[in-house]
């Protein structure tokens, strides 16, 4: 390349001189490593990297062309330290004004370093520049590119590059730096919540064990169940009879509302129809609610055609509607082989949740598997033979007699024990019990005449036939069944109930005969002397 004479040459970078020029050992201005162009005053232009070209104006903005002029390396590379400059004799200050080009170019020299347009007089907009490598090469490689920018940003001395290009560069680091460490500082952030909220969750839950209030749900409930108070049951075992049934979420949460309701301990025993799902408190006020609510109450001792029309009055059927359904539906309603299909004696008295719509073989259904849960957990089988009775049916039939016979529960022991001696005793009562209610069952009525107790062909009638009738005659009660298993002992082969209260026992005929015509006149009832019984006017 053919230089201009009379131009000095200043700061060149080492490796680049023109052939036969002297190198000056100037410092570098802001000039990219690599190239200036020949006779140009340097006063920080930035420099386009792009080759020169014989014939082109010295000054001239430079186009990117590819660089093909023997000895001019494609990309300069930065040594790193200047050869000591020789010294020469100072070059001749160019003369100020138009240079032979018709360019001032001090003038425009002092535009450029103060960022406006050597022509227009305003400053360049910041452009991309071609950085010597090509677009594909390093792409994403962001080591790389951060590296090259910090070499590029330094000058040849080690000082830092204060040109626009630099200075946009490390701004862009800057923000990729930022984004860096927003994205660290967000990834900590949120492990340190989590950790929190972990703590915080156990903490909550080892307080509700340890000092919260017990489990309890909330709303109105759902569905429906039937729960059991069993006698004698309190708080407590009234709360776990409700929590295995799925109504209170704990047994301490009904515990709670028991002890803050004094009237807790007036609940009835029975069978509940509750909401499963509900609140502690508000399950206790639906129990104690029902005391007086849609239930019905089969008391001991009454009979499966008493009890048919008490249910048909309570559902609100025509009557005779369930005694039809008991008749049809006999083998569906879940009574034992050994019952022979008669439900007498199955039916077990108790307190009972009516619900609207309800159907009489629903009811009817729950009465057979109590009396039935009832007898198999008391195995009576077990207990009859040591009573004198020869299966668990016998001791039910005994107990239904007790309890239609007697009036006061605190007597049923004795009475047990007087019919055993009169099934056992042969000389004066001949192995029969000789009673009015096992008459009285099978006829339907109360009234006895001469004819009535003298038909052997009703085996019932146990004035003529011995031993005890084929079934029950009532449905007992536990009081009954315990008082057979476990009768009194004594050697009465009497008794007759003066008054709910009061039961006289007697050993002899006599002695009976007197308490029977007493009960007779009482009742305004005629007597037979010879049979020791009351009859009609």
């Amino acid at each position: 390349m053919q230089t201009q004479h009379g131009m000095p040459q200043e700061g060149y970078p080492q490796g680049y001189q023109q052939q036969g020029m002297p190198q000056q050992g100037y410092p570098q201005q802001g000039f990219d490593q690599g190239y200036q162009q020949q006779g140009m005053p340097q006063h920080g232009y930035p420099q386009q990297q792009m080759p020169m070209q014989q014939g082109m104006p010295q000054g001239y903005p430079q186009q990117q062309m590819p660089m093909q002029q023997q000895g001019v390396p494609q990309q300069a590379q930065p040594q790193p330290v200047p050869q000591q400059a020789q010294p020469q004799a100072p070059a001749p200050e160019p003369a100020s004004g138009p240079g032979p080009d018709g360019i001032d170019w001090e003038a425009e020299a002092a535009a450029l370093e103060s960022g406006a347009d050597p022509v227009g007089g305003a400053a360049e907009p910041e452009a991309e520049e071609w950085d010597g490598h090509h677009e594909d090469e390093h792409h994403g490689d962001e080591g790389y590119v951060e590296e090259h920018a910090e070499a590029e940003q330094t000058g040849f001395l080690g000082e830092q590059d204060e040109s626009r290009e630099a200075q946009k560069k490390r701004k862009e680091k800057g923000k990729k730096a930022g984004r860096r460490n927003s994205g660290a500082c967000l990834v900590v952030a949120l492990v340190l919540v989590g950790l929190l909220g972990g703590a915080g969750w156990w903490g909550y839950g080892f307080y509700q064990s340890h000092f919260g209030p017990p489990p309890d749900f909330t709303g109105d409930g759902t569905g429906s169940v039937q729960v059991e108070v069993k006698p004698g049951a309190v708080g407590g075992q009234i709360g776990l009879a409700l929590k295995n049934a799925g109504v209170v979420k704990s047994v301490d949460a009904f515990a709670k509302a028991c002890d803050a309701e004094p009237k807790c301990n007036t609940i009835q025993p029975g069978f509940y129809g509750m909401k499963k799902e509900m609140p502690a408190a508000a399950a206790l006020k639906e129990l104690l609610d029902q005391a007086g609510g849609a239930a019905i109450v089969f008391p001991e001792g009454k009979n499966s055609s008493e009890i048919y029309a008490m249910i048909d009055t309570k559902l609100k059927l025509q009557k005779g509607t369930t005694a039809g359904v008991a008749k049809a539906q006999v083998n569906d309603l879940g009574l034992p082989a050994y019952a022979n299909g008669n439900i007498e004696g199955f039916l077990w008295p108790t307190r009972y949740n009516i619900a609207d719509g309800m159907k009489p073989e629903d009811l009817l259904k729950q009465m057979v598997k109590n009396a039935t849960d009832k007898y198999a957990a008391a195995n009576l089988d077990s207990q009859a033979a040591s009573v004198g009775l020869k299966s668990g049916y016998e001791v039910l039939i005994e107990a239904s007699i007790l309890q239609r016979e007697g009036n006061n529960p605190a007597d049923f022991a004795k009475m047990a024990k007087t019919i055993q001696n009169r099934l056992a005793n042969e000389p004066e009562t001949h192995h029969r019990l000789g009673m009015d209610t096992t008459l009285q069952y099978s006829l339907g009525r109360k009234d006895l005449n001469k004819s009535d107790m003298d038909n052997a062909s009703n085996k019932y009638n146990t004035y003529v036939n011995p031993g005890l009738p084929p079934g029950p005659i009532s449905n007992p009660g536990d009081d009954a069944i315990n008082a057979v298993l476990h009768p009194a002992d004594g050697k009465w082969l009497y008794f007759i109930a003066m008054s709910p209260t009061e039961t006289r026992f007697a050993e002899t005929a006599k002695e009976h005969y007197v308490n029977v015509k007493e009960y007779c006149t009482n009742a305004g009832q005629g007597f037979d002397e010879a049979r020791g019984h009351c009859t009609t006017k």
